[in-house]
Order: C-alpha cells, then sequence, then structure tokens
C-alpha cells in the first residue's frame, strides 16, 4: 500500500462531500426562504431527524465498522466466499430495516411525541406525525445505499458513493421550488424520498462494474452470527451518539419557537468539516487499518493512525477557528433572505459557536474509533460514547435549563460530551500514539490558524459588505493558513501535497 493511500481516498471522499454540501447550503438557503425558522420547520426537522438519526445508526457507522473488517479478511482468502456471505447480509439487512419502516409508520404519532413534546402546545405535533410517516421509508433506501458504500469503498471506491447525497440535496430544491404552492411543507418529504431513489440508482453501473451487486440471498452464512455479535455494540456505539442528538431535540423543543431549526442550521454548518474531512478520514482509515491488521503488519497500523490523528488535527482547528470568527457572516450570507431574519441568523450563530468548540474531539475520536474497529473491538467504542453521553446530558440539563443559555448551551454540551467520549478512547487504547509529533502539529497548526483569524478580523474592520468578506475571509484564510503551514513544514501538510499530485 502506498504511504499516503488512505490520504488519497480522504481526498477523493472529500472532494464529492464538496460538491454535496454545495448543495446542500443552497438546499438549506432554498429551504429557509420559503418556509423560514417556525414551529412548522419544527416539525419537519423533528419528522427528517427520526429516520436521519437511525440511518447512522443501522447504516452508515454501526454497520461499516461490523462489516468492513469481515468482509475484508474474507475476499483476501476466498472472494467467491466474501460475496456471498454479502450478498446475505444485504437481504437479511434489507429485511430488518421494512420491518423497522413498518413499525414506525404505523406508530409515528408516539415516535414523535417522544421525541418532541414540546410540540405538542405549538400545534404541530399532528404536521410531524403526518411527515414521519411519509420520509421514513427513507431508511431503507439510504440503508441500502450505506451497503453499497461499504462494498464499493473495500475496492478503493470513495468519490461516487460520497457524492451521492448530492442528488438528495437537488431533489429537495427543486421539490421546495417547485411543490411548496401546492403542498407546503409536505413538498420536502416528497424530495426526501425521490432524492433517495436517486440515490440508489446512482450506486448501480459502479456496483456492476466491480461486479459487487448483491443478490437475494437468505442463505445461512456463519460470518453473518459474528457480524451482528460486532454490530450489536456498534450500534449502541452510534446510536448512544444519536441519543445525545435526541436529548437536545428534546430540551430544544420547550424553548423558543425555532430552537431546533436554529440547532438543525447551526449543525449543518458544522457538519461541513466534519463531512468533509472527521467522516472522510474515519472511512478510509477504517478500509486501511482492516487491511493492515489481517495482513499483521503493525507498523503501517501504527503508521496510518499517526497520520490520521495528526491530519485530523491539522483541519481541526483552523476549522473551529473559521466558524466562530466568520460563522455569523457565512450564515447571513447564506440564509438571511425571505423568512429567515436577522434574530434567526444570531441564534444560529450562538448554537454555531457552541458545536464548534467541540470540532477537535469529534475529528480525533474518529482514528481512535477506527482503529479498534479494524480489531474487531466494538465495545470500547461504545463505553468512550456512553461516557460522552452522561457528561453530555448532564452539561444539557444544566446549561439549558439551569443556567438559561438556551441553543448555545445544548450546543455546547454536545462539544464537552465529544471531548469527554476522546478523553476515554485515548485513556482505554494501547496505540503507539507519537505525542511528541502531535505537539509540533499541534504548535505549527495553532500558530498558522492565529495568523489566520487575525487576517480575518482584520478584514473585518476594514471592508463593509458581508459578502465580499465572506469570499475573501475564505479565499485569503485558506491561502494564510497553508501558506504558514508549509513555511513551518508541517508534515500533514507535506502528505497532503503528496496525494494531490499523486
Amino acid at each position: 500500500m502506498k504511504k499516503t493511500h488512505f490520504l488519497k481516498n480522504t481526498l477523493l471522499f472529500s472532494l464529492a462531500t464538496l460538491i454535496s454540501r454545495i448543495l446542500g447550503y443552497i438546499r438549506d438557503a432554498v429551504v429557509a426562504y420559503i418556509f423560514g425558522a417556525n414551529a412548522l420547520t419544527d416539525a419537519f426537522f423533528v419528522a427528517w431527524r427520526i429516520p436521519n438519526t437511525l440511518r447512522q445508526l443501522v447504516a452508515e457507522g454501526s454497520f461499516n465498522a461490523a462489516f468492513i473488517p469481515i468482509f475484508t479478511q474474507l475476499h483476501r482468502k476466498n472472494p467467491d466466499y466474501a460475496y456471498r456471505y454479502a450478498s446475505s447480509l444485504f437481504s437479511y439487512y434489507t429485511l430488518v430495516l421494512s420491518f423497522l419502516t413498518v413499525i414506525v409508520v404505523i406508530f409515528s404519532d408516539f415516535f414523535v411525541r417522544i421525541v418532541a413534546p414540546g410540540l405538542i402546545d405549538k400545534g404541530t405535533i399532528d404536521v410531524a406525525s403526518n411527515l414521519l410517516k411519509l420520509v421514513f421509508p427513507y431508511i431503507v433506501l439510504v440503508g441500502w445505499v450505506s451497503f453499497f458504500m461499504a462494498l464499493l469503498n473495500t475496492r478503493d471506491r470513495f468519490f461516487i458513493p460520497a457524492v451521492s447525497p448530492a442528488l438528495l440535496n437537488l431533489s429537495f430544491i427543486l421539490s421546495a421550488v417547485i411543490l411548496s404552492q401546492s403542498m407546503g411543507i409536505y413538498a420536502l418529504a416528497a424530495g426526501a424520498i425521490i432524492g433517495g431513489i436517486l440515490q440508489v440508482l446512482l450506486q448501480f453501473p459502479l456496483l456492476f462494474k466491480e461486479k459487487l451487486f448483491p443478490r437475494l440471498s437468505f442463505s445461512p452464512v456463519p460470518e453473518i452470527k459474528q457480524t451482528l455479535k460486532r454490530l450489536a455494540p456498534a450500534f449502541a456505539s452510534f446510536g448512544v451518539s444519536q441519543f445525545a442528538f435526541v436529548v437536545d431535540t428534546v430540551i430544544a423543543s420547550f424553548l423558543v419557537g425555532g430552537a431546533i431549526s436554529y440547532l438543525y442550521y447551526a449543525n449543518r454548518i458544522f457538519q461541513l468539516p466534519i463531512g468533509l474531512f472527521a467522516v472522510g478520514l474515519g472511512n478510509a482509515l477504517l478500509v486501511s487499518l482492516s487491511r493492515h491488521y489481517s495482513e499483521k503488519d503493525e507498523e503501517l497500523f501504527s503508521r496510518d493512525l499517526n497520520n490520521g490523528l495528526r491530519f485530523a488535527l491539522f483541519i481541526s482547528l483552523p476549522a473551529t477557528a473559521g466558524m466562530i470568527v466568520l460563522g455569523k457572516e457565512i450564515l447571513s450570507v447564506l440564509l438571511e433572505r425571505g423568512a429567515f431574519t436577522y434574530e434567526d441568523t444570531v441564534m444560529t450563530y450562538t448554537a454555531l459557536v457552541g458545536y464548534s468548540i467541540g470540532l477537535a474531539g469529534y475529528a480525533l475520536s474518529r482514528p481512535f474509533k477506527s482503529a479498534f474497529f479494524a480489531m474487531g473491538d466494538t465495545k470500547t467504542p461504545l463505553y468512550s460514547t456512553i461516557a460522552g453521553l452522561v457528561v453530555s446530558i448532564t452539561a444539557a440539563i444544566v446549561a439549558g435549563f439551569m443556567l438559561g443559555w438556551g441553543v448555545f448551551g445544548l450546543a455546547l454540551a454536545s462539544s464537552i460530551g465529544g471531548f469527554a467520549g476522546l478523553i476515554y478512547l485515548v485513556l482505554s487504547g494501547d496505540f503507539s500514539v507519537e505525542w511528541k509529533k502531535m505537539a509540533f502539529t499541534f504548535l505549527k497548526t495553532s500558530i498558522a490558524t492565529g495568523l489566520m483569524v487575525m487576517f480575518i478580523y482584520l478584514l473585518k474592520t476594514t471592508i463593509a459588505g458581508e459578502l465580499l468578506v465572506v469570499i475573501l475571509g475564505i479565499a485569503g484564510g485558506v491561502l494564510i493558513f497553508f501558506g504558514t503551514a508549509y513555511l513551518l513544514r508541517e508534515d500533514s501538510l507535506i502528505y497532503l501535497l503528496r496525494s494531490l499530485k499523486r
């Protein structure tokens, strides 16, 4: 394996995600312009959050963590048997998701009342329940997309699977523009289902080309039992993590109208660096570390893990600073028009600051979790997530209710929980982390970030016009950060440039 192989895959994933996120921000701008931030949008975001939370539970995170290491080992020994295993697992996987869909659709009112009881007083509980009935079948579609992504990732195919959410965002945009007059908020539900279908269809050509398209088969394969054993703690690990967002929604439903929407929009901005780099880094590392572990190559395993940790630190620090010093202007340019007011921008920005503080914790957790998953250990990530959840819920109750910090307090509590989970992973792991090199990366990155922040503050005090400030702030900030890092010869940037050159 090439030295920067996992980083190359991370960059491909990041490029595809960037395309999707650009459309995602256009989507958010369109939705904010047409619908604003109010009790009605709260109802949709509650309904949409339920299948999305379960998507990250039963699809992306937990499934990949259990499936990829086993499939990698089987494929190394017997490709035909590995395909048999994948087909059988896909069939049972589809059956479970279909059963789950039927249950949620039947009892949609119950689930909405559990997740957002505050909507009862706002008079939108029935709207949220009806929306949930319409959007929840998306879980089956995105479950297939995630399964296909896992298969394609094992063949180092990262771009097409990662770019598929762009079709979902495009579907949301067109549905909101074309159908909002006739369907109201339900136009977004139509966009979700149409987008899910398009995401599935996009995977088909590459699956057939790689001869990975699973067939329907319920024949018992012994490794399915092994997968379930690994899936249970992995499912719980990602489930506990997503439960923190559910708790935030429950608390936010009792706050001012629009609070859920503020958290949603802020989290969308916050998810950009996570989606672009942290998730891509975690997925690429899971594949490469699984290969190294199956080949018993401890040197390459340790090298990729350490490079991944330093790259996560290298990206997360400037991203955190950038969202804090430029976040309000970015939100204003993206969302502040139509029904989305200046007050909505301010409230959303306070939530963004709270989320941004925890970015490094989330980013650094990804490589550690990928290492544990690659070794077949799905319990340690579970325990770390539980520790983070306990801290997060406690902090959310204190900050949201007792201190009255509102949406900022809820977002900050999530960040504190993220760092608590990271600390648990560091203390539980027996990895050869090169702390000295990590310290040098932190120092060099902090210097580059500091100069970037000074430039942006100077820009904000000398230039009028938020759009121009955002454009020049991002472009100039990126140039100053990477230019300084290059002059300081930061290794993470050198690896990045080598990957781009390849």
